[in-house]
């Protein structure tokens, strides 16, 4: 069973069906943290998508991947949602495990050599502390998968990186020897729950999915711009620098007119959506 929430409440709703023998499954991306990047908005991941296909010659998965994670490790992270720390460790107050399953990749990426520690940092500099569920569980690289870079598992985190989320999610169980009764996984991808849900049918473990849609509604506090968005994607493809919403002006301003020519209003490309309502974001504890 898949259902569809958009605020913090519902999934609290929800998780009141879980129990000692549940297990709550958390992605991280736009899930428990997000970016400010107007780029990095759920809304404009089509956009991000199109644009690596038609101008990198060999887009694949793994490029969009090593373009993505330089934007994410650039780029200032915040909470798509201020309670969801505490709903976090309400779960460990009822005898809840919980574990985060991410598809970020154990492969070092640009200044950051051990993504695995840098996610779980980044985690707990928001009040997040997945290891308390896992106290005495030892950090494992799952290498039977054959990967160059493994899925490991590390502080209540589990990197999946290339390998699907439901085969990590299944050897975690194993390592950690635990068959729960019930698998509550909240995720912003329909795909990933869908893949989830069908090794848990195969492994008779009930499972109820999650679609949680609040970083949707995020809205970056400049106007999206597709000849904005161009520059940053253009320079990071051709200098490895992310240029972050926050520094865009001051470059366009000093970029000469033969690199970019600033658009006109009536050029500006609105955010979709426009009638939702800015959700609030935070930044780090």
């Amino acid at each position: 069973m898949i259902t569809v929430v958009d605020t913090l409440d519902d999934i609290e709703k929800r998780l009141k069906v879980a129990d000692g023998n549940t297990l709550v499954v958390f992605d991280c991306d736009e899930v428990l943290t997000t970016l400010s990047e107007q780029i990095w908005q759920a809304r404009n991941h089509d956009f991000f998508v199109k644009w690596c296909a038609e101008n990198i010659s060999n887009f694949s998965e793994e490029a969009l991947y090593e373009i993505a994670t330089s934007i994410l490790v650039s780029s200032k992270n915040l909470l798509v949602n201020q309670r969801m720390p505490e709903l976090v460790e309400s779960l460990r107050g009822r005898d809840i495990k919980s574990i985060v399953l991410t598809a970020l990749s154990t492969q070092p990426i640009a200044t950051i050599t051990d993504p695995m520690a840098w996610r779980i940092s980044t985690l707990e500099s928001f009040g997040y502390n997945f290891k308390m569920f896992w106290p005495s569980l030892p950090d494992k690289h799952f290498k039977d998968f054959g990967e160059e870079y493994p899925p490991a598992y590390g502080s209540g985190v589990i990197c999946c990186g290339s390998v699907p989320k439901s085969r990590c999610l299944m050897a975690f169980l194993a390592y950690a020897n635990i068959t729960p009764d019930k698998i509550i996984f909240i995720d912003d991808k329909v795909e990933n729950l869908e893949d989830v849900g069908k090794q848990c049918n195969l492994a008779r473990i009930e499972f109820l999915g999650i679609r949680y849609t609040e970083a949707h509604k995020l809205v970056s506090p400049i106007p999206f711009c597709a000849n904005k968005i161009e520059y940053q994607l253009t320079t990071l493809k051709g200098k490895s620098v992310w240029i972050p919403d926050s520094a865009l002006e001051e470059n366009l301003a000093s970029s000469s007119k033969f690199e970019y020519q600033l658009v006109t209003p009536k050029e500006e490309i609105s955010t979709l959506n426009t009638k939702e309502q800015p959700v609030s974001a935070s930044e780090p504890k």
